[in-house]
């Protein structure tokens, strides 16, 4: 390696050190953290109105999304949905239109703290129509470094419902 790019290397981990620790960065780590929390006790209490109905984590809903045998279902509104959805999410209409061409995949539902999705889950299981609730919702995907797309694209865009549901990373745009 040559001297200079050994000086630009170290000169980039100073950077990146310097960055890293600063700060600033520290203050969003810790008011991400604060925002993943208020989200998760905000969900255990909706947690009530849809009880024995199975949610997933984002993390176990990452890995089976990994595996490719997951299906999300978008339980958001139309001007929701077009900011961003989850990767390969299809709207709660489309679902309901033919349940059983699922049948294969494992059904998470979501919205944007999974409050609308955990009410339709509790709907289509009085129906025997399993739907598992993603716990947190949009918000738990993100939190747990999830990405969000829009027309195939990754975006940085989240539409979190109002200004109560605003608790997505401090690294997108939170959109109501």
């Amino acid at each position: 390696m040559t001297a200079a790019r050994e000086m630009t290397l170290k000169r980039l981990l100073v950077t990146f050190l310097v960055f890293f620790s600063s700060p600033v960065f520290a203050d969003h780590e810790a008011e991400d953290q604060a925002r993943a929390s208020k989200a998760e006790a905000m969900y255990e209490g909706y947690k009530r109105s849809f009880p024995g109905v199975r949610d997933i984590s984002a993390e176990e809903a990452m890995k089976h999304y990994r595996e490719g045998t997951v299906i999300f279902v978008d339980e958001r509104e139309p001007e929701e949905q077009a900011v961003s959805m989850l990767p390969g999410a299809i709207k709660s209409k489309e679902f309901l239109s033919n349940p059983s061409r699922y049948n294969e995949k494992l059904v998470v539902g979501y919205c944007t703290i999974s409050y609308r999705s955990g009410i339709l889950a509790r709907k289509l299981q009085k129906k025997g129509i399993t739907m598992v609730n993603l716990r947190g919702g949009i918000l738990a995907w993100l939190h747990a470094g999830g990405k969000v797309y829009r027309d195939g694209r990754a975006v940085n865009e989240v539409h979190v419902y109002g200004k109560k549901w605003n608790l997505a990373p401090s690294s997108y745009q939170a959109i109501w």
